[in-house]
Order: C-alpha cells, then structure tokens, then sequence
C-alpha cells in the first residue's frame, strides 16, 4: 500500500500550477487585420478523401516556423455528407459537403499569444468540430476546394466550454495532379491515435482565423492533508 502512496504523491506534484486562465476577447489572424498568427495545415486520407478515419493536424506558422503560437489537432472525420452538387453533364460546377470531426486537441502558447493569461501554454479537448467543405469541378477534375471550420473546446483546468473557433478560409493546394508532391514546412500527417504517421493526403493554408475566449474558470481544487491521504489507505 506505500507503494500506491507514494505514486499519488508523484501525481499531485507533477500538476502544473495555473497563473490565470486565456483573456476573454475575439481574436483575428494578422491576415484579416488582427494579431494572432495564420497557419497552415494537413489531413491525412485513411483510406480516401472525404471518408471516416481522416486526421486533421493545423498549425500556426510565422513564415519560418510551425507551431509556435497555436495548434489544433488529431480531431477525426466521424461522417460526411454531400449537401450540393452542381456537377454539369460535361464535369463542370461545385460540390458542398459537411464533413463532422470527433476528438481532437487545441494548444495555445501563453506568452507569444493575444489571449496571455500568465499560463506558460494552455492545452483544450476539442468538444465539438463540423466542417463546410467546397469542391470546384472542372471537366469532372476537382480543381479547387475550400474549408469553413467551426469547433468549440474547453481547456484542461478550466471550466466550461469557453472556446470557440471558426475558420472562414482554408484553402487546399494539393495533392492535385499538377502538384502531388508533400511540400516542406507543413504540419505532418496524423493518425487517429496523434502520431504522425506520413500517410498521404492533402495540405494546405489556414486564414482568416476568428478565435474567441469568454468565460474560462479555474477549477476548484480541495486541498488534502498527508493525514487524510493516509486514513484513505490505512486499510
């Protein structure tokens, strides 16, 4: 039984202390005229486009380095369904699907961020996450697609559900027959599991970030005395 004690101890020692949660505010990235930085992104295609299993990894990106500020990540494609299709008889019109994600993962770094509470970083599990997907078709080639995304998150050691993302412009640029080589300086491909696993898919860029905080909390935490530690295993 000290054996069992001693691992809890180990426990509450590693829990981080927590300075102040995010600051309330809406943030915009720098490309429509706010502060925090664009990103770039990656989904992996276990084993198609658009199909259950695929891996979302998006990343800030500061022109020289990847996720530096903020990442969001490892949520996985649930479902998807084809809302509109305009397809002509000769391959020509666009094609709009939701596409619903489960899991997932926000991080945020505290001192380089907008939203800098006194946290060294602030970690989320993402709660909810839907994406509107808009394919353009030409002579029945795919030949351009953006992504809306919407997500809401709570972070870990604070209460409620106090993130809200929206991405109005992500826009993929491959793999297209023209251009279907992985280029570098892009977040790495993900498995369900988080491990980047190298697996083709597509990539792209991330803008038009819109990225709120309002209402984060601290959890409370009942302080224990080694007395009352002890009495729970004194059996």
């Amino acid at each position: 039984m000290k054996s069992v004690i001693v691992v809890l101890l180990s426990i509450m020692v590693a829990v981080p202390a927590i300075a102040g949660p995010p600051v309330n505010g809406t943030y915009t990235s720098t490309d429509i005229g706010g502060s925090m930085l664009p990103g770039r992104y990656t989904e992996s295609w276990n084993p198609g486009k658009l199909t259950a299993g695929n891996t979302l990894n998006e990343e800030s990106w500061n022109g020289a380095t990847l996720g530096t500020q903020w990442r969001w990540y490892c949520p996985q494609t649930v479902s998807t369904a084809l809302l509109v299709n305009t397809v002509n008889g000769i391959g020509n019109g666009i094609k709009i699907w939701r596409v619903t994600y489960a899991g997932g993962y926000v991080w945020l770094d505290g001192p380089t961020g907008p939203w800098d509470g006194g946290d060294a970083s602030y970690t989320a599990n993402v709660d909810s996450w839907v994406a509107i997907v808009t394919e353009t078709y030409q002579s029945f080639v795919e030949v351009g697609s953006i992504r809306n995304h919407n997500a809401r998150a709570t972070f870990i050691g604070y209460t409620s559900e106090c993130i809200n993302l929206a991405i109005s412009n992500l826009e993929k640029l491959g793999p297209y027959a023209s251009n279907p080589t992985y280029p570098a300086n892009f977040p790495g491909f993900m498995d369900a599991s988080c491990a980047l696993t190298g697996n083709t898919g597509e990539w792209g860029d991330v803008d038009s970030i819109t990225f709120t905080v309002n209402g984060c909390e601290t959890v409370s935490v009942q302080q224990s005395s080694w007395g009352s530690v002890k009495a729970l295993y004194k059996k």
